[in-house]
Formats: C-alpha cells, structure tokens, sequence
C-alpha cells in the first residue's frame, strides 16, 4: 500500500501537484471526481498542431504535461490524476491494460490504455482519468491487465519503441499461456 503513495519519477509530487491537490477538497470519492475533473478541464486532448505524438509518447513527467497543458493520450491523463490522487493521500495505482483482440491481430499496432485504481474505504477502485469515469470495481473486461505499477517509468516502458518491445513479447508470452491452457 506505502508504494502507491509513493511519487515516481514520472508521478513526482511537485509543489505545482500539492497545490492543485490542496485545491480539491475533500479527500474521498469526491476527490476522485473532482480531480478528474479538473484534469479534463485543464489538459487539453489532442495535442497541439506541430506536436508529433510519438516524439514525446511516455516521455514528459505529470508536472511536465501540467506546465505543457495537453496530453498525448492517455498515459499523459493518468499521470496527472495519480499525482494529483496521491499528494492527496490517496493509494493510487498505474494500470497499464492491452486491448484483448491487440493478440489476434498486427503486434506492430499498439492497442492499450492506462488506467489507475485508488484505495478508498477499504476497496480499489478503477478510475479512467481520460475518459473521467470512476468504475464501481478494477475489472477490465475489454483488456488484459499487462501490468501495475508506480508510473510508466517504473514498469520499463520510456517511448514508442520501449511499449512496442514490451507489449510484443507480452503477446507472445501470453498466446502461449493461453494455448498450453487449450491442449
């Protein structure tokens, strides 16, 4: 539970983050719907004409994308939410999810999401910072959860190339698993 209220080096708590945070009260499920909210309202989507999305894809921190006031996607949503989230006190977890048919077809074509899932009154709960959805449980049923984390940094992933490799051979790796299970 301590390493979701934990800062990693994309989800640093600045005091640009702590402000913002301080500004949203209280710290329970309205927290939760308000931060969304303000995330939506303040960092726009899609980027800028002129910004090339893969050139920056998972490479700016929460702060960075609050200074910068747009997303590239929604990595970009969830790091500002889990900051925001976390220097309130709240246990927040990175989700990182691959589309299920992403297996059947091209590996070259990345199809995820990001999600977080926050502790609150004794249960996880699934948020979709992009979409500003609170999800009654942390069940994704479109997806196949590749893996939890502190941020995307933490789970190797730095760029277009470093999601490529990984969600790669997490296919490869679970096509098997998933035909062993068949035999």
């Amino acid at each position: 539970m301590e390493e979701f209220l934990k800062a990693g080096k994309q989800t640093e708590i600045t005091p640009k983050i702590t402000e913002i945070a301080n500004s949203i009260e209280p710290t329970d499920f309205e927290f939760i719907i308000k931060a969304l909210r303000w995330v939506n309202k303040n960092i726009k989507y899609p980027a800028p004409e002129g910004v090339e999305k893969n050139d920056i894809f998972r490479t700016r921190t929460a702060d960075q994308i609050i200074n910068d006031g747009f997303a590239t996607g929604c990595t970009d949503f969830a790091l500002v939410f889990i900051a925001l989230a976390r220097a309130k006190g709240i246990p927040t977890k990175y989700v990182e999810v691959i589309a299920k048919d992403y297996f059947a077809d091209d590996p070259d074509k990345v199809r995820g999401h990001v999600f977080a899932e926050c502790f609150i009154n004794d249960e996880w709960w699934g948020v979709d910072p992009m979409n500003g959805n609170l999800k009654f449980n942390a069940k994704y049923p479109n997806y196949v959860v590749y893996a939890r984390g502190v941020d995307s940094w933490d789970l190797g992933i730095y760029d277009m190339k470093s999601i490529r490799e990984k969600f790669s051979q997490f296919a490869v790796e679970y096509n098997n698993k998933k035909a062993s299970q068949t035999v």
